[in-house]
């Protein structure tokens, strides 16, 4: 069964109850929903975005999936989507997935529009918002998006709210989302663009769907398997960058990284912790001159003033705003259920903090992420996961977002962009992507951050995307 609506508030594109996930007793509880057929949503038959600012020449619609493929009794759920018509005469579509995880591909039209440039005369942009966020229906956590309470209570609560679906929100589950979209819309084969989680997504539809792939873009990517818990490249690159952005600065002059480390121990001399430097380190990714204001800070830390980074650290924990704009369930759910942990997730939430302590002793490089030690990078807040503690176990419909022992990664071209600046999916972390496929190039954009492409539409790594679609789609 397939719908297509106007998306009046990006609460969905409800009609009622009847849209509602399948209570137990239903049919769906025993009739699996069946795919949609090829071409059965037409453009000329979806309406403007309404409620949808920002989105001038969209059109949106919905389809209903299942949460569980292989088992009705999970009921269903909504899946947004909105649609730029090409200008021109139509020869295909680019399709385009958000970061995050959490974050709407539709709240991102505008810079999608931008990238693509000309490309958009003679093919159609689609943007799939993920089950739970933007105008797909939403994960209904509101502790979690409000920021009340701890995380790993909040988490907690947000999984019994969930029930049983705690696990179908997922990123194998989600690429059978956007091929179900590509079906309904009647498109053979895409172009797949993904940003940052959406590398993610996408690596897992190319391994998933990758027959139906045109070309795949890849930017600011990390791998969907084989990633260390410890994600070691993140810590490491930001602790480099911020001597590489030093030294390109009119700024900034002398030994950065000796400053770093002075300043992680004038924090510990007094008795603060080193987290929060190690999150501004981190999340120094989109740009050179973060490093430097980080740098900034920690000068001034040497010399007894504590005002720079007061000024860097005085945002306590806020909520997340609107769930249209940004899915705190969303990202927590994704992550907790996919990504790998320094415990095991079969484990008892007691056991997984035993394993997690163990993990911590026995890092094999004590020195290794100098100047901080594996157990501050553990603790921190850009790398480990600690929420995850309290989700639950994965269940027996779990599905990896990739398995290459059972799949093949698509012969479609693909493109893996990185920022030589970006320690949130760092170049490292680009090339372990980029080998994953037999036919790929990854490139990587100097003096740039994280998903540049999105911030610079005229840059040089959105410049290599145009370019590498225009050669691949012709």
């Amino acid at each position: 069964m397939v719908t297509a609506c106007v998306c009046l508030v990006a609460a969905g594109c409800g009609g009622g109850d009847e849209e509602e996930s399948a209570p137990a007793g239903s049919k769906a509880e025993t009739e699996a929903l069946a795919e949609p057929e090829l071409g059965s949503i037409s453009l000329d038959d979806l309406d403007g975005c309404k409620g949808q600012p920002g989105r001038p020449d969209y059109v949106c619609g919905s389809i209903e999936v299942p949460f569980e493929r292989e088992d009705p009794s999970y009921g269903t759920t909504e899946i947004g989507f909105a649609v730029l018509p090409a200008y021109g005469e139509s020869e295909g579509a680019i399709f385009a997935v958000e970061g995050g995880p959490g974050f709407p591909s539709t709240g991102t039209a505008q810079a999608y529009r931008k990238l693509f440039g000309d490309l958009l005369e003679t093919r159609d942009l689609v943007l799939v918002d993920q089950r739970g966020q933007g105008i797909s229906k939403h994960a209904d956590c509101p502790d979690l998006q409000r920021g009340f309470g701890p995380d790993a209570l909040a988490l907690a609560n947000c999984a019994e709210r969930l029930g049983k679906q705690f696990i179908s929100y997922r990123t194998s589950a989600a690429a059978d989302d956007i091929d179900w979209v590509r079906q309904a819309l009647g498109y053979e084969e895409i172009a797949l663009y993904g940003d940052s989680y959406g590398t993610f997504l996408g690596q897992s539809y190319a391994y998933r769907h990758g027959d139906k792939l045109e070309a795949l873009v890849l930017d600011s990517a990390y791998p969907t398997f084989g990633e260390s818990a410890w994600y070691p490249s993140l810590p490491k690159t930001g602790v480099r960058m911020i001597q590489v952005a030093c030294d390109r600065s009119p700024h900034c002059q002398g030994d950065a990284q000796a400053r770093l480390a002075r300043g992680a121990e004038v924090l510990r001399r007094h008795d603060r912790t080193t987290l929060q430097l190690i999150s501004a380190l981190i999340g120094s990714a989109y740009s050179p001159a973060s490093y430097v204001k980080v740098d900034r800070a920690m000068k001034a830390m040497i010399h007894g003033r504590t005002g720079p980074w007061q000024d860097l650290t005085k945002f306590g924990k806020f909520g997340s705003g609107s769930e249209e704009d940004y899915s705190r369930a969303g990202e927590m759910a994704v992550s907790c259920n996919d990504y790998p942990m320094l415990w095991d997730k079969e484990a008892s939430e007691e056991e997984r903090r035993a394993h997690f302590e163990e993990a911590i002793r026995n890092y094999p490089d004590k020195k290794e992420f100098a100047p901080f030690t594996p157990r501050e990078i553990a603790y921190s807040d850009g790398t480990a996961y600690l929420y995850c503690l309290s989700w639950p176990a994965p269940t027996d419909v779990y599905e990896p977002p990739a398995d290459p022992a059972t799949q093949e990664p698509t012969e479609a071209p693909v493109l893996v962009i990185s920022g030589e600046f970006d320690d949130l999916t760092t170049a490292h972390e680009g090339k372990v992507v980029a080998d994953l496929f037999p036919d790929s190039e990854h490139f990587i954009a100097r003096n740039a951050g994280h998903v540049d492409a999105l911030y610079a539409s005229n840059g040089a790594a959105a410049r290599q995307i145009r370019g590498f679609l225009r050669e691949e789609l012709n």
